[in-house]
């Protein structure tokens, strides 16, 4: 028989503060959070070392708080809740100046999180994870040639780690993050090899195919794009893409019997790839299958992508300030984002103008999108 708390201890705080945060009451999560931390920062140093659980608590309270306002867009008060761990928990003041580093980035201050990231990895040259956070911030920003570099520093630092070389997770995670840079910087070729090096020493990467076989599909590399598209053990996430396929060359018969077979599975039944559910049974014209199971959809695997089709959804069923909630959700989640983006993309912009009728709607609806306009003499 479990334990049970005494209501108004800090541990019952803690427990009730990570229950409101699980079912979605974020604001009430950081309140409670924030009384409890401010309840324990008044505790001594000697009652502290005598309860080392309270030092957990505040630990995991530190962080589970800072994450909270993280995922609200308060990065100042973010950068102040985890900041005071180099001093109650200094033994791991790396890994607070790291995770500092890159919150100061997502507030904005790009070039001092990259100097604070760059002097941490100097600092230790052989930390793996150093110059792989500094590698993968650097991508982000469209630093190229600094993230290029840091990758290289952080397989040198792999291959002198004998922990390193024994989880492949570390060397994975450097490979996926090359797959990123290459196929950000247009190496297409380079990626798929790094791609295939991450696969190589870390099977579960294979559940990211699908990053891999949209850049083909992008680039037109349609043979290739299905190649990595039949690796794809996820029939929501490669039914949709063998649709699109079709679509753009020009078989529109088999387009629509792919994302028929995708419509007819449920995707409560899946753990990834929602939003390739939603978005076929779009394609078919017809919203109504989507806005059925809306909420549990967005309760149990909200994603930005699931919110934007959600607004296109009703869209195409004509109501306009539903969809306008929804986009203006989606752009809110963008700001918040690194790299933060004030729009919508423009590809969902075109999916969109292809599902829903009526001009002055479109028209409505349309400010939210990146779009590129073209004129033509």
């Amino acid at each position: 028989m479990s334990q049970r708390l005494l209501p108004g201890s800090y541990e019952d705080l803690f427990f009730r503060a990570q229950r409101l945060a699980e079912v979605g009451e974020v604001d009430q999560a950081i309140d409670l959070y924030s009384r409890l931390l401010e309840r324990l920062g008044r505790l001594s140093e000697s009652v502290l070392a005598h309860r080392p659980g309270l030092r957990n608590v505040q630990l995991r309270a530190s962080l589970e708080l800072a994450g909270l306002l993280q995922s609200q867009g308060r990065y100042a008060e973010a950068i102040e809740v985890e900041g005071k761990l180099l001093q109650t928990h200094a033994d791991r003041s790396s890994l607070w100046r790291r995770d500092l580093a890159v919150l100061r980035m997502a507030k904005g201050e790009v070039d001092q999180g990259i100097r604070e990231l760059q002097a941490l990895a100097e600092e230790d040259p052989d930390n793996v994870w150093n110059w792989t956070v500094l590698a993968n911030e650097a991508r982000i920003d469209a630093r190229f040639a600094e993230s290029q570099a840091a990758y290289a520093q952080a397989l040198a630092a792999a291959g002198r780690s004998e922990e390193a070389k024994e989880d492949p997770k570390t060397l994975s995670e450097i490979h996926f993050g090359r797959f990123r840079l290459l196929r950000d910087t247009g190496d297409r070729d380079g990626a798929l090899a790094a791609w295939e090096e991450a696969l190589a020493v870390e099977p579960s990467v294979i559940r990211t195919v699908r990053e891999v076989y949209q850049m083909l599909t992008e680039a037109g590399r349609y043979a290739q794009a299905q190649e990595y598209v039949a690796r794809d053990g996820n029939a929501l996430q490669a039914g949709l893409q063998r649709g699109i396929i079709a679509q753009w060359t020009d078989h529109p018969d088999q387009a629509t019997k792919e994302w028929q077979d995708v419509a007819a599975l449920d995707p409560m039944e899946f753990d990834q790839g929602h939003d390739c559910w939603a978005e076929a049974v779009l394609r078919l014209g017809d919203p109504v299958p989507v806005l059925q199971r809306l909420q549990p959809l967005l309760r149990y695997h909200g994603s930005v992508r699931l919110l934007v089709l959600a607004g296109i959804a009703w869209a195409m069923h004509g109501d306009r300030e539903l969809a306008q909630g929804l986009f203006e959700q989606s752009t809110s989640l963008l700001q918040r984002s690194r790299p933060a983006k004030q729009k919508l993309d423009g590809a969902d912009w075109r999916l969109l103008t292809t599902l829903v009728a009526g001009e002055e709607l479109r028209t409505a609806l349309k400010p939210y999108f990146a779009v590129v306009e073209r004129v033509f003499e």
